[in-house]
């Protein structure tokens, strides 16, 4: 299954995007679907202890380990932000109806979920498989 060709694309983000930066600890391209994968240090009290590379970032994930969305590229070690809020196209496997929870498959799709648990948006389009549908990331 293909990433989108666009990479990343950010339909809204209701004018307050949230995007959180961290560590690439694998090659990411714009349009994956990522996870986080701890921190290198102890994060104290204070803010001004805290930077990015605190924040490890990897391709794919599934269910509740999904972060968000890379908005650009990154090689291993370099720096990668991360969308975990708005609506993005992103591509369906499977049959994706509109009004539909969804989960990530992978790094670049996702499927119609009904658990809960597992839930990494809304889909607000239809799409069918390896086609593209407008997804309202949940604030992940």
């Amino acid at each position: 299954m293909a990433v989108n060709p666009e990479g990343y694309v950010c339909v809204a983000d209701g004018g307050v995007p949230r995007i959180i930066t961290g560590k690439a600890i694998e090659g990411i391209l714009p349009g994956y679907i990522v996870s986080w994968s701890g921190a290198t240090a102890a994060v104290t009290s204070g803010l001004s202890s805290f930077v990015s590379s605190d924040v490890w970032v990897h391709a794919g994930g599934s269910g509740l380990q999904v972060g968000g969305v890379a908005i650009g590229s990154a090689a291993s070690g370099g720096m990668v932000g991360v969308a975990t809020r708005g609506v993005v196209i992103l591509t369906a496997c499977g049959t994706v109806t509109n009004g539909t929870t969804v989960a990530a498959i992978g790094t670049h799709a996702v499927q119609t979920v009904a658990t809960a648990g597992h839930v990494m948006g809304r889909a607000l389009s239809n799409a069918g498989s390896e086609q593209y549908a407008l997804i309202s990331l949940n604030n992940l």
